[in-house]
């Protein structure tokens, strides 16, 4: 079983994201919450094993344009409505990105 540990509070944040895991492939889903360190991201009744490693796909805008940001996390715990997610070490574009989306909540 695998421990998770949070430095950071989880704020209450629904957004779509796409979840890219290679044995199946792309899942769409919609963030519960989020923190710098990670999230919980409702699947819609896929399941994925504790331990998968994965990749966290966002959209966010800047002065209009798009930017799509890839995020390596694995799981940590899931159940038929979605899973937890920890976060891998990410680029600092997306670490920013990701915290002016908490800071804004």
């Amino acid at each position: 079983m695998a421990i998770e540990h949070r430095w950071s509070e989880r704020k209450p944040i629904e957004m779509e994201v796409a979840l890219h895991y290679d044995p199946v492939g792309t899942i769409h889903g919609r963030t519960r919450d989020v923190s710098l360190e990670g999230m919980f991201v409702r699947t819609q009744g896929v399941e994925l094993p504790v331990n998968a490693e994965l990749e966290v796909i966002f959209v966010t805008r800047k002065n209009g344009k798009p930017r799509e940001h890839h995020l390596p996390a694995y799981v940590v715990h899931g159940n038929s409505t979605g899973v937890g997610l920890m976060l891998r070490h990410i680029d600092y574009g997306d670490f920013y990105a990701l915290r002016h989306m908490l800071s804004a909540a």
